[in-house]
């Protein structure tokens, strides 16, 4: 008799309210979100008032969302918001309002059916004195942790300023999740605009974990947890590189005590990476951290996941997928 499958936790969901209040002033309203229903039951999201995207009612509509996730076998989805209301050009306070209307948006999804989904809160990490006075609230809210960009403003995550937001998530135990947001190769690109979703969000994503990696924070809070989004982006091929350069160069001459490969076996990575093989590669990098994430529910959502799974597993002769790691992949360690 054949075991049951286990079941899915998708850590790679995003969610976006179906409206948002007023922005609180004139300037603010420029790049203010705002949606517009339409008839058909989708909706534009505007940023100030430039389109940005036409969602459909899977973004925000529970109901639809769990039809798609009971067909896929997807037992919880740990909803994150879009990654363009992370909102970190605002003004602290109006960062701080923003965060405060999707952060309580989610929380009481959760609250309603705490078994299908978990969330993710923001904050504002333009101004950490804001970030600080939210994060217990995100906590008391029955969140598990913040999602955030990977970089802020052009600041990549290792720089000391947010060295006070690693280490009050570390002592609140609220994991964070870091997406790509505004890549800063972007300006750079302008003649390929498809290069930054399909080539500059895993860059800036590689980049924002190897900041982490240089800047020591994993080794000052041991209990901290990170997960970073599409495979770590270009991480699982700078690793090996970065340990290169440290074993060469007396671990940076002695910035870090730690090989770069030990640091990043520590962070989360998810799944999407959409080919079998890299898949495999990511429990390499980070053994027993691989956890299962789609990106539903966008255009370049991995479809199938729990087919996408077994594939990989079934490719591999490699112990590190066998049965038990492949359970773990698909939910436990989330």
């Amino acid at each position: 008799m054949n075991a049951p499958a286990p079941p899915l936790i998708d850590i790679h969901s995003h969610f976006v309210p179906d409206g948002f209040p007023g922005a609180p002033d004139d300037e603010t309203a420029k790049r203010w979100p705002c949606m517009c229903h339409n008839p058909d039951g989708s909706a534009l999201l505007k940023i100030g008032e430039d389109p940005f995207r036409t969602l459909d009612s899977r973004s925000w509509a529970m109901e639809r969302r769990i039809e798609d996730m009971d067909a896929d076998g997807v037992a919880m989805q740990l909803l994150s918001p879009m990654p363009e209301l992370l909102s970190y050009w605002f003004a602290p306070d109006a960062g701080f309002g923003i965060a405060s209307h999707v952060n309580g948006v989610i929380a009481n999804i959760v609250a309603q059916q705490p078994k299908r989904f978990q969330g993710l809160g923001m904050v504002p990490l333009q101004d950490i004195t804001a970030t600080l006075a939210m994060l217990p609230q995100i906590k008391a809210d029955g969140l598990r942790g913040i999602e955030v960009g990977s970089n802020i403003n052009g600041r990549y995550l290792g720089e000391a300023e947010f060295e006070p937001f690693f280490a009050a998530a570390a002592e609140l135990d609220l994991a964070i999740f870091i997406h790509a947001l505004h890549p800063l190769s972007a300006p750079h690109t302008k003649s390929w605009p498809a290069l930054v979703p399909f080539a500059g969000f895993v860059s800036d994503t590689g980049l924002c974990a190897a900041s982490i990696i240089m800047s020591g924070v994993m080794e000052r809070h041991p209990g901290l947890r990170i997960a970073f989004s599409h495979g770590g982006g270009t991480l699982p091929s700078l690793v090996h590189r970065l340990q290169k350069g440290f074993d060469t160069t007396g671990g940076f001459s002695g910035k870090l005590t730690v090989g770069p490969n030990q640091i990043a076996s520590r962070f989360f990575l998810d799944t999407l990476v959409y080919d079998e093989a890299f898949a495999r590669h990511l429990s390499h990098v980070a053994p027993g951290r691989v956890c299962l994430g789609t990106d539903y529910p966008y255009l370049i959502e991995q479809k199938d996941p729990r087919s996408f799974i077994e594939t990989v597993a079934t490719g591999s002769d490699d112990t590190i997928w066998n049965a038990a790691a492949r359970t773990f992949i698909m939910g436990e360690t989330a």
